[in-house]
């Protein structure tokens, strides 16, 4: 059987990119039974997040890895989830190039695409962000069970 393993992306340095790491905090407070990389104490950021998929690619080869992010989406999409076969490509919002990572990509759209998009994750409101935060909570645990 496969292990479960969360790559939970992001920063809070920037209120719209802090979805993945809080994420990372509360999959780790209800004890979910996976490998939970990435949280508010030790974030996967771009800085760093070639390291972990390289880690993950070694450790967990064969393992079904979900990796969560913020993204920036239609204006229509926004407080909405989006989930992705295959995974994501992380820093997607700013084109860097990432390779592809995960089997599953959740993402919690937090802003608009067109325009300034560091403006957009900038200027996200706390209460807003920490209830996208629920929601994939919620998916995830959703999707850990639908596994069982």
């Amino acid at each position: 059987m496969k292990n479960l393993v969360f790559l939970c992306i992001g920063t809070t340095k920037i209120i719209g990119d802090s979805v993945g790491p809080k994420v990372g905090d509360r999959l780790r407070q209800r004890g979910v039974d996976a490998y939970v990389y990435g949280n508010t104490l030790r974030q996967v950021t771009a800085i760093n997040v070639d390291d972990y998929i390289k880690m993950i690619k070694t450790r967990h080869a064969s393992d079904l890895v979900v990796v969560i992010d913020s993204a920036l989406g239609k204006s229509t999409d926004i407080g909405s989830i989006k989930v992705t076969k295959n995974g994501i490509k992380p820093g997607g919002a700013f084109n860097r190039g990432k390779e592809r990572v995960g089997d599953v990509g959740i993402l919690a759209v937090v802003g608009d695409a067109d325009g300034d998009r560091m403006l957009e994750l900038k200027n996200r409101d706390v209460k807003f962000i920490d209830t996208l935060v629920d929601k994939v909570v919620e998916f995830a645990n959703g999707y850990m069970l639908s596994l069982a």
